[in-house]
């Protein structure tokens, strides 16, 4: 017989395997029910689970629905209750939400979830004083966190994450003794949560913590305190403090004589950490080159170039030798790959089961020994720097489900040879390696099954790569830039997972007619790019339900009206047709785009009037229509679409004049461009409620009256700081310096500050206020009737690249200041009423003359010499001119080739079509050519005789 326990010890024990159960098993769903025939649940604590209940005013996946069924209260969803006593012990409510497995990182994924109670949270809990387990995260209740939660004397378990609640964390919950986890995680990679702390000291007081969840809660008050606080809690297991503002000052004498010995989780992303002083804590806690196994500083810069203060932290990782997961992307690291990879230990070599080093400069290349990470599952090296051939030892893996060597300078051949050893592949991130060739057969069959495919950039073409077919579960595809020359077959687009949520085949040379299959996506949110390539025909109708969706660059020439006039609502964000040659009448059907954001018909032939309808977009942001044949005046309608940030509806045929409305209701525009239209009427001063305008075009239109004087309001142009156009449709067509340009990318956007009222009929004088605007880079006044002196003070402007006042009546001398506008390379004064002496400096002296022709009292290099001065020399370097005639000669030029051309055509088709039609003509032309031919023949034979005779 076994040893014989003592009756107390056996009883404990039996106690504690019965805690550790219901504490299991109430991490799955919350919906464990314990049935007791004996003992009910007390009333008083069932009557405060229906007052909570009262508080809850939506309840999507009817978490509730059971509660009220019946007097025992124990039989409610997510309830528990003490089997001898009756009370409740743990309360789950958990919202939905998917559980990720991916990255190192297994559990909810905080971007995904679905909150199913929407409510308060109510007093009537403090009922449950027995209550050991607590979990409503991923729900959206309002207002703050109550104090109330600190008198729940017994609870263990403390789970609010992602439960809606705002303001300042109350330090009551520190008086929770007997927690040992406490999850507040209110975390999103971006965003702000809009919860803080007031001070970190009340963690001090839950010495019993295993766990410790504060993630996006700003910390930023706990700068010095955290970190002594977290050393003082012996038994810490998980320590997550993600997106916390944290910076971290380690004090000059920390104490570990408290300090935990067990810790197997730090995760302490998304900080302000800008050195590597959190190793020197690390590196001193007992036991945790044995007891660590998730490690995660991602997204802190607290590395740099200098390799001697990094060194010492990569040894001391590869010394963990239960490390399984380091995640150290986008932290500014510098460092040679192989030597990375030689830090790890041969006990890490076994353990460590995924590497992430995205987002930094590690270079070098890839190891022959990087197949010694016998154990490595996620290899994430992408966006650095690394060089040379692809090592053969990689394709060794055979545990890789994950692998990323994306954005670098590496090269190398791919087969089908290289991957069949990865049968369980799940994510194959290639792109932006210009030198890397994917050469895999066509009817290969490959042993896993890829949910993202990444190889944009790469070298794929020309045949399109069916071996995709195979590929049933792809969530991600990007094909684009690889150089395919090829129709997209029907097999692959019928191949497509249901679930799939970004597709990119753009800029190829595919061509033909796409695939109109039948298939159905279930993503609530779909992008789809297969735009630059040339593509013809009709917009195929499995296209019809994406969120964001672009064939701009192609051939369609149908399908529109299908598209754009539904049947029922539609998901739509962003939406990209142009340059195609759609030559519908423009829809009227707007009223099904709920969701549309970003709307680009530009480049196409629609004719007809801007409908009612398009009114009906109220959360369009940007809206770009140019060149197309819309004749009509603009509906009022679009004054709804005050979100608006880029307006573009150049070079079409629209009229009327615009409204003191229009102008006070776009205060959000960023880029306006009314360019090449017949829009009459005066600017008012509404014009200048246009605050956040960079680029403003009105040119080519019949506006009249003076510039206000106010357009010193439109401080967007005083910005001289880059803004930010963080979505994917940020392009603008600008003019620019004189010729039309495509403007995309954050910087590029963010630097065209430009105005443009060429072409018009204004009048007055230049207001002085244009001087104030700082951050100008383009002004474009020429061709309309302002008269007066330029403004004394426009050497202000001091990021000017382009002025052109030509074609004006201005008078006067030019400002002095304009001469220390150094940026200036663009100049074109010609043809006012300027006098006086061109300001001498470094700039004005360098453009050709035609810059000032036209001002007859003007003179100075490079016009003639003023009276009294010495001869006025021509500079001999002109690289920086700006010929005001070039597109004078650019015109006449063009002109002459036309004629000469078509003259050319004319003459010849005019002969030899009439010999070919008609054939008296061409029997007379040929009998009349050898006619001549004979009396040639004749002539010079007589003529050579005679010659001979004389000789």
């Amino acid at each position: 017989m076994g040893p014989k326990f003592p009756t107390g010890v056996y009883c404990h024990l039996l106690g504690l395997l019965f805690s550790a159960w219901i504490t299991y098993c109430s991490g799955y769903g919350g919906s464990l029910k314990v049935t007791n025939s004996g003992v009910q649940c007390v009333e008083s604590e069932r009557a405060a689970l229906l007052q909570f209940k009262h508080g809850i005013q939506v309840d999507k996946c009817g978490l509730l629905d059971s509660w009220g069924d019946g007097p025992d209260c124990c039989q409610w969803h997510g309830i528990q209750c003490n089997n001898h006593s009756g009370h409740i012990i743990s309360l789950h409510l958990r919202g939905s939400v998917i559980i990720l497995h991916r990255h190192g990182y297994s559990g909810p994924d905080y971007n995904n979830y679905k909150g199913c109670l929407e409510g308060t949270l109510g007093h009537s809990l403090l009922e449950l004083k027995h209550l050991k387990f607590l979990d409503l995260s991923f729900n959206h209740f309002t207002g703050r966190l109550p104090k109330f939660i600190g008198s729940l004397s017994n609870l263990e378990h403390l789970n609010l994450s992602h439960a809606g609640f705002k303001g300042i964390v109350p330090q009551e919950i520190g008086n929770l003794s007997q927690l040992s986890s406490l999850d507040l995680n209110c975390h999103l990679s971006y965003g702000d949560s809009n919860v803080r702390v007031d001070s970190f000291r009340w963690i001090s007081h839950l010495r019993l913590l295993k766990k410790l969840d504060l993630s996006g809660i700003d910390l930023n008050v706990a700068t010095t305190t955290w970190l002594p606080i977290v050393n003082n809690l012996p038994f810490l297991q998980v320590l997550r403090l993600d997106g916390c503002h944290l910076s971290l000052k380690l004090p000059s004498s920390l104490s570990y004589i408290n300090s935990s010995s067990t810790i197997n989780v730090v995760s302490l992303s998304y900080n302000n950490m800008n050195d590597t002083s959190i190793f020197e804590w690390l590196i001193n806690l007992k036991g945790l080159n044995t007891s660590l196994v998730y490690l995660d500083f991602s997204y802190n810069q607290m590395f740099g170039n200098n390799i001697q203060v990094t060194e010492p932290a990569i040894n001391f990782i590869g010394s963990l030798c239960s490390l399984q997961n380091l995640d150290m992307s986008n932290t500014n690291l510098y460092y040679d790959f192989s030597d990375i990879i030689h830090s790890f230990s041969v006990c890490s070599y076994k353990s460590l089961t995924s590497l992430n080093l995205n987002l930094n400069y590690v270079w070098g290349s890839i190891p022959t020994n990087i197949n010694t990470l016998s154990s490595i599952r996620e290899l994430l090296v992408g966006d650095n720097q690394l060089k040379g051939t692809i090592s053969q030892a990689l394709w060794g893996l055979s545990m890789l489900e994950v692998l990323d060597l994306s954005s670098n300078s590496l090269k190398g051949v791919i087969t089908d040879d290289h991957l069949s050893n990865l049968s369980k592949l799940s994510w194959l991130i290639l792109g932006d390696n210009t030198e890397v060739v994917v050469n895999i057969s066509a009817n290969w069959i490959p042993p896993f099954q890829l949910d993202i495919l990444l190889l944009d950039s790469c070298k794929v073409g020309p045949n399109f790569p069916m071996w995709l077919i195979t590929q049933k579960y792809l969530t991600g595809i990007s094909l684009s830039n690889n150089g395919i020359f090829d129709t997209v077959p029907n097999s692959f687009i019928n191949s497509l997972s249901s679930k799939l949520k970004y597709l990119d085949m753009s800029k190829n040379m595919m061509y033909g007619i796409l695939p109109d299959v039948s298939i159905t996506f279930d993503s609530p949110s779909l992008f789809v790019d297969l735009s630059s390539n040339n593509f013809y025909g009709a917009i195929p109708s499995f296209l019809r339900n994406v969120t964001s969706l672009y064939l701009n660059n192609n051939s369609l020439s149908q399908g529109l009206v299908p598209l754009l006039c539904p049947q029922n609502k539609m998901p739509l964000v962003s939406l990209d047709l142009s340059n195609n040659l759609f030559s519908d009448k423009f829809p009227d059907c707007w009223g099904y785009f709920d969701n549309l954001q970003n709307l680009n018909l530009q480049n196409n032939k629609l004719w007809g009037s801007l409908p009612t309808s398009i009114g009906a977009l109220d959360k369009l942001t940007n809206l770009h229509l140019s060149n197309n044949s819309i004749s009509s005046e603009l509906p009022s309608s679009l004054l709804n679409c005050k979100s608006l940030i880029i307006l573009e509806l150049s070079h079409n045929s629209l009229n009327g004049h615009i409204t003191s409305t229009f102008w006070d209701s776009f205060r959000n525009l960023s880029i306006l461009t009314l360019r090449n239209n017949n829009f009459i009427g005066t600017l008012p001063s509404s014009f200048c409620h246009l605050s956040q305008i960079r680029s403003l075009d009105l040119s080519t239109n019949h506006f009249s009256g003076t510039i206000p004087r106010c357009i010193y309001n439109l401080q967007g142009m005083a910005n001289t700081q880059l803004s930010v156009f963080d979505n994917h449709f940020d392009g603008a067509l600008i003019m620019w310096k004189r010729k039309e340009q495509l403007f995309t990318g954050h910087y590029s956007l963010g630097k065209a500050r430009a105005i443009d009222f060429s072409n018009n009929r204004l009048e007055g004088q230049i207001p002085e206020g244009i001087a104030s605007l700082i951050g100008l880079v383009s002004i474009n006044l020429s061709r309309n009737h302002l008269s007066g002196a330029i403004a004394l003070n426009i050497g202000q402007l001091t990021s000017l690249e382009s002025l052109d006042l030509s074609h004006n009546e201005l008078s006067s001398k030019i400002p002095t200041s304009l001469a220390k506008i150094t940026a200036l390379s663009t100049l074109d004064l010609s043809y006012n009423n300027l006098s006086g002496k061109i300001p001498t400096g470094p700039q004005l002296q360098t453009f050709d003359y035609s810059s000032y022709m036209g001002n007859p009292e003007l003179c100075g290099a490079p016009l003639p010499k003023c009276e009294g001065d010495e001869a006025a020399t021509v500079p001999q370097n002109r690289d920086n001119a700006a010929p005001h005639n070039e597109h004078h000669l650019d015109d006449f030029m063009l002109g002459l080739y036309i004629s000469v051309v078509l003259g050319l055509i004319i003459g010849f088709w005019g002969v030899c079509g009439t010999l070919l039609l008609k054939r008296t003509w061409r029997h007379a032309f040929f009998r009349f050519y050898d006619n001549m031919k004979d009396r040639i023949y004749v002539i010079v034979v007589v003529h050579v005789a005679r010659v001979w005779r004389r000789t």
